[in-house]
């Protein structure tokens, strides 16, 4: 190999060192909830997913608005498990789900002990 293909290869490496630094947090539990990859190459994710940088940037403050097919992709730019996107994104939404289906439940019992 040559200084010159020694040199690409080392520019090469550093290209996705923020990468594999993003996919060790997920695989450590480092990150936890989607707004921690806001500062985290954000520009680069973005491209790489071939999505609009704003429109990544406020999904990772709305989660539930990332398709399965984005989270996917994710998984693949970072090299990672989905499951480990899922994982986060879950904890995030978990609290919420279960306050609506509760609040849901109450409305829906209370209307049927009126009907009786």
């Amino acid at each position: 190999m040559t200084k010159e293909e020694d040199r690409l290869d080392f520019r090469e490496q550093q290209k996705e060192k923020d990468l594999a630094i993003i996919k060790a947090a997920f695989e450590n539990g480092k990150i936890e909830k989607m707004s921690d990859l806001e500062k985290l190459s954000p520009t680069k994710i973005a491209a790489l997913m071939g999505m609009n940088q704003g429109r990544y940037g406020s999904k990772l403050f709305e989660p539930d608005k990332f398709t399965p097919s984005e989270i996917l992709r994710l998984a693949i730019v970072l090299d990672l498990d989905e499951s480990f996107i899922m994982k986060v994104i879950k904890k995030q939404l978990i609290k919420a789900e279960l306050e609506r289906v509760n609040k849901n439940r109450i409305k829906y019992y209370s209307s049927k002990s009126k009907q009786k």
